[in-house]
């Protein structure tokens, strides 16, 4: 059944232009320019309606301020329908709104609860004063000032031609301008903001773009992973600020860093490689202590475990592509006498050659004793002794 709670309407307006604009993923600043933007693109005039139908789970307290700022400083008429489905949602981002819808089930979090408030919700939903919050019922209807409705068709449906949504604005949508509205969205670099803004996708690229940086500093190619690599930490880092991450976790990240570089260098992981893989469970928690949005630390975690895989695949491949570019460049070093140093991993073996160190391969049968001179040969493409 729908209920029904009306009052008088003294404006009635005649809508010529609607537009919706869809929020979804994490509300930021890039939601708030997008929508300032376009009303100042549209110029919108006491005959326009424009309907925001939010969906965001995660925001930030910035972005919930400015658009609160945004929208109650315009003049015309403002609506809002908090679906498809219910979630949970600051009071904050409903102010400055002449019409409001909820699905069935939302819940409004932060509600500065007046005797006004009490009146227009509590008595017909599901109020808990000491949380502040309030729970929208699963009955549909048409209430003073809001409708609770399941769909966008079925709100804008219902506030044209009512009296019932507001106390001072009756609108009366035409017949072309429900054929004519648009359905609206950020820019798409916007989008792409709002996209790296969930937490962990920010994580992801910030420590892959690293981990790109890294393996160029020891394969021999154009800088194209470098590249991508500093531009994915640009990116990245954009949500840092709005977001609030704490940069004593990007400090400890760097350790975590400088460790692997010095595993990439000797070319096997050790004890050192369990090590570096604990500072950067410890670096990502950190990292994101203070962050806004909750954040999931088994995916992090994961992430992380997935960043260690990352290096111990690529060692052997990056080891691997200098030897072979380095066997058809470096000719000079076969028949040289090299230093012995010490045993590596499997049956490579660390030599000097002219105060030079490299990883060379070695014959499994010999017992090489420290110090002593070998002679380089070549084998395969792979430099033994």
């Amino acid at each position: 059944m729908i209920n029904i709670v009306s009052s008088i309407a003294l404006l009635v307006i005649s809508v010529s232009q609607l537009n919706i604009f869809e929020i979804d993923g994490v509300f930021s600043s890039a939601h708030v320019r997008s929508i300032e933007r376009h009303i100042e693109e549209t110029q919108y005039t006491q005959n326009d309606l424009l309907v925001i139908q939010y969906s965001s789970t995660k925001y930030s307290e910035k972005a919930v301020s400015d658009f609160e700022e945004l929208i109650t400083d315009k003049d015309f008429i403002k609506a809002m329908w908090v679906g498809p489905y219910s979630i949970e949602i600051d009071y904050a981002i409903t102010s400055g709104f002449d019409i409001l819808g909820y699905v069935p089930g939302t819940e409004i979090i932060n509600v500065p609860f007046t005797t006004d408030l009490e009146d227009k919700f509590c008595s017909l939903h599901t109020c808990d004063i000491s949380e502040r919050k309030i729970t929208i019922v699963d009955e549909e209807g048409i209430f003073n000032d809001y409708l609770v409705v399941g769909s966008i068709g079925a709100f804008l449906e219902n506030i044209n031609n009512s009296e019932s949504f507001s106390n001072d604005v009756q609108l009366s949508i035409k017949e072309d301008t429900f054929e004519a509205i648009n359905f609206l969205k950020p820019s798409l670099m916007e989008r792409f903001y709002i996209s790296i803004s969930e937490p962990i996708f920010t994580y992801m690229f910030f420590v892959l773009g690293f981990a790109l940086i890294g393996l160029e500093l020891f394969a021999i190619g154009p800088g194209i992973m470098a590249f991508i690599g500093g531009l994915l930490v640009i990116v990245s880092s954009l949500p840092f600020q709005e977001f609030g991450i704490n940069y004593i976790g990007i400090g400890i990240f760097l350790i975590a860093y400088l460790i692997y570089l010095k595993i990439l260098s000797r070319g096997y992981f050790s004890v050192l490689g369990v090590v570096a893989f604990g500072v950067l469970i410890i670096s990502s928690i950190v990292m994101f202590s203070d962050y806004v949005i909750t954040v999931n630390k088994f995916l992090l975690g994961f992430i992380s475990i997935g960043l260690a895989f990352f290096y111990f695949v690529a060692i052997p491949t990056v080891i691997r592509s200098r030897l072979t570019t380095d066997t058809s460049a470096m000719t000079s070093y076969v028949d040289a006498e090299a230093i012995f140093i010490k045993q590596l991993d499997g049956s490579a073996v660390l030599v000097s050659i002219d105060e030079n160190q490299i990883r060379v391969e070695s014959d499994s049968k010999i017992k090489y004793t420290e110090g002593q001179s070998y002679k380089i040969q070549e084998n395969d493409g792979n430099l033994t002794i």
